[in-house]
C-alpha cells in the first residue's frame, strides 16, 4: 500500500481505531520492556504510534518517547491521548540524525508497508541499539480458520467482490506478511515475550469488521457492509477456533549493515539472550512435536527465550533426488 494510501486509509479509521483493537497485553509489554532496559536503551522512537496506546503504556514504564506516523487522524488521536512530542514522517524517511535514539520500535506495522526492509534500514541509523519490532511468527500451530472457507473475513470479501468491490489479495494478511518478512529479512535475534492458547468466537471477527476494524471495508456503504456481515454470520454460526499465539520481538542490527554479519540467518542457529545456542530451536530443527518455548501465559519477564524463524518447507519431486530443497536455495 503507497504511503498516501495507507495514511488515508488510517485517518478514516483512526475514530474507531482504539475500539477495534484488542488493548495491549501487560505482561508483553513488561517482557519488552525488560529487553530494552537491559540493553541501556531509554530514549525510544515508536514508528507507526498511531493512537499511541502502545507508547503510552512504554512511557508508563519510565521510557523517553518520541512517535511518528503518516496518518494526521492518528497523530490527532495520540495527541489528544497526552502524547506531545509527534511528528508526522514515513517510515522509510525518518527526519532525525544518525543514533538520535537508544532504539526504534515497531508494534504490528512492518506488514503495512511497501518496503518494509527500507524502514528497517531507517531505524538502524537513527537507532543506537537497532530496531525493535514486535509481531507474531508461528511456531507450526498456526490459527486454522486463517485463509479457510470458513474464514469471516474470506466470506465477507467475497460477498464484497460479488458487489463489485475489490477483494483483497489472497495470504495477505497480517500475519501472512509478518511471517514472510522474517524469511526474507531474517532478524539479528527472535525473542519470545509472550505466547498463549487462544480459544475465541468467528463472531468476534465479524463484531470487529463491521466496526470497520479492517482498512479493506474502509469506504464500504454501510448497508453492503452490514448484508455482508450477515451472510458471514450465517455462515459461522456460533463455531469457535482455538490456536495458539506467539508474541516475539524481532531484532535488527548487524544484518542490515554491510560488513556485519547476523547471528541467525535463513536456517541458522538462533541465540538466546546470553549468546548460547538456542535449544528449543535446536529441537524444533530436529522435528520435535514436543519441542517449546519455556515461556507460558503469564510470562514473567525474566524468562525470554529464542524462537526460530519460519521456514518453507523444501519442495518435492517425483523424480529422482526426491526430498532435496531446490537449487540455489
Amino acid at each position: 500500500m503507497s504511503t498516501r494510501d495507507l495514511a488515508k486509509a488510517f485517518d478514516l479509521v483512526a475514530t474507531a481505531y482504539d475500539a477495534t483493537r484488542e488493548p495491549a497485553d501487560r505482561a508483553t509489554i513488561d517482557a519488552v520492556a525488560t529487553v530494552l532496559r537491559a540493553r541501556g536503551a531509554r530514549r525510544l522512537l515508536e514508528v507507526g504510534v498511531g493512537t499511541g496506546r502502545i507508547s503510552l503504556a512504554f512511557a508508563a514504564r519510565g521510557f523517553e518517547l518520541v512517535g511518528a506516523d503518516v496518518s494526521r487522524g492518528m497523530l490527532a488521536r495520540a495527541r489528544s491521548r497526552g502524547l506531545d512530542r509527534l511528528v508526522r514522517a514515513v517510515a522509510s524517511r525518518l527526519p532525525f540524525p544518525s543514533r538520535s535514539f537508544d532504539a526504534v520500535l515497531f508494534v504490528h506495522v512492518l506488514h503495512l508497508l511497501d518496503d518494509p526492509r527500507r524502514a528497517l534500514e531507517e531505524a538502524v541509523r537513527v537507532g543506537r541499539l537497532g530496531a525493535f519490532a514486535l509481531l507474531r511468527p508461528t511456531d507450526g500451530r498456526r490459527d486454522p480458520i486463517e485463509g479457510s472457507a470458513l474464514d469471516p473475513r474470506r466470506i465477507v470479501y467475497d460477498r464484497l467482490a460479488r458487489e463489485g468491490y475489490p477483494r483483497p489479495g489472497r495470504g495477505l494478511g497480517p500475519g501472512h506478511r509478518e511471517r514472510r518478512l522474517l524469511e526474507e529479512e531474517p532478524p539479528d535475534e527472535l525473542l519470545v515475550v509472550g505466547e498463549a492458547d487462544v480459544t475465541q468466537p468467528l463472531s468476534h471477527r465479524l463484531d470487529l469488521l463491521a466496526k470497520g476494524a479492517s482498512r479493506h471495508v474502509v469506504g464500504i456503504p454501510p448497508d453492503v457492509l452490514a448484508r455482508a456481515v450477515a451472510e458471514a454470520r450465517k455462515a459461522v454460526g456460533d463455531r469457535t477456533v482455538r490456536y495458539h499465539r506467539v508474541d516475539a520481538l524481532a531484532v535488527w542490527n548487524s544484518s542490515l549493515v554491510p560488513g556485519r554479519r547476523a547471528r541467525c540467518g535463513r536456517g541458522g542457529r538462533l541465540r538466546s539472550r546470553t549468546g548460547a545456542p538456542s535449544r528449543t530451536g535446536a529441537r524444533r530443527r530436529r522435528g520435535s512435536s514436543r519441542a517449546r518455548s519455556p515461556i507460558g501465559s503469564g510470562t514473567s519477564p525474566r524468562t525470554v527465550s529464542s524462537l526460530r524463524p519460519p521456514r518453507s518447507p523444501p519442495r518435492r519431486s517425483s523424480r529422482r533426488g526426491r526430498g532435496r530443497p531446490p537449487t540455489g536455495s
